[in-house]
């Protein structure tokens, strides 16, 4: 995209619309004009809100803690261990992930790579609430700014990856000065068009991570309004997009809930839990990894059928 079409700074007021056309108006004064207003806006959508007013994602009992660590502050022996591979660990009822990403700026050279980390862990309301409240008391509801995050915090979760995952694991783990958690959420939209505002991606429909699918549904959600505008009026092709992804984001969610149910289940008693082991075994975790693929290709079959 050309430079001049981001605007910085811009915070989304209310979005007023006829049958022809629609307009965002911002806090600044300014607007923008248009016949369709796509909000891509993530999952805490703005557009979202302002068209389904306090309906919001659901929490769903787990956390993934963060940590990224430069190749060149990895020590040398695990490096040599850890570094070209895809890394689980597998503490009673969490998951664990590691594996190399391009560098901060996105190098890819080896020494310019970095090292990251993703562990899934069941996390009550109460533990997530206190987790997002800061040195001075303040509470930040379901999310907290990274620097925000209490020292004692930070130690704790250290402590944690020294007890629970293999001590290589755990040496990046502890290396990083600032690992962090994101809350997971679920949220299924009851509608994504509203006249000539569509939603796309995290803003129509968020899905835990674990079918792997986030980015290819965006994808496929871009493609699907292009594609059904392209070749219908708008109108009818707003409700195609409506149809197709509606259905589509809903089966992915609904996975997502299933995948993920082995970690948020940790918090029932045994005799209600979908998955009544504590732990998965190696033969478990790969044969879930293994059909991923098919799985959203399911689901997106089923939804072409609708």
């Amino acid at each position: 995209m050309p430079a001049g079409s981001y605007h910085l700074g811009k915070s989304l007021l209310r979005v007023e619309q006829d049958a022809g056309s629609v307009t965002a108006i911002f806090a600044d004064g300014t607007h923008e004009h248009g016949d369709l207003l796509i909000g891509a806006d993530g999952g805490r959508s703005t557009v979202r809100e302002l068209f389904l007013p306090g309906q919001q994602p659901d929490y769903a009992g787990c956390v993934a803690w963060r940590a990224m660590l430069d190749e060149r502050d990895v020590p040398p022996a695990i490096h040599e261990e850890l570094f070209a591979h895809f890394t689980y660990c597998l503490p009673p009822g969490e998951l664990f992930l590691a594996y190399p990403v391009p560098g901060r700026n996105n190098e890819t050279q080896p020494g310019q790579r970095a090292y990251n980390i993703v562990w899934y862990r069941p996390t009550t309301p109460a533990q997530l609430a206190d987790f997002c409240t800061d040195a001075n008391g303040k509470q930040h509801g379901t999310s907290i700014p990274p620097p925000l995050l209490r020292p004692a915090i930070i130690a704790w979760s250290k402590a944690q990856a020294r007890a629970l995952v293999a001590p290589q694991a755990a040496e990046i783990f502890e290396r990083d000065p600032r690992p962090f958690f994101q809350g997971i959420f679920d949220f299924i939209s009851p509608q994504i068009v509203f006249g000539r505002v569509a939603l796309l991606g995290d803003a129509a429909f968020l899905a835990r991570p674990h079918p792997g699918a986030g980015t290819t549904k965006c994808a496929i959600d871009a493609e699907c309004l292009a594609d059904s505008i392209a070749s219908l009026d708008l109108d009818a092709g707003l409700a195609k997009y409506q149809r197709l992804q509606g259905a589509f984001g809903t089966g992915l969610v609904r996975q997502g809930q299933r995948d993920g149910s082995y970690l948020t289940d940790q918090h029932k008693p045994r005799e209600q839990r979908r998955n009544k082991d504590m732990s998965w075994d190696v033969d478990d975790l790969m044969g879930d990894h293994d059909g991923r693929s098919m799985q959203v290709k399911r689901i997106l079959d089923e939804s072409r059928r609708v």
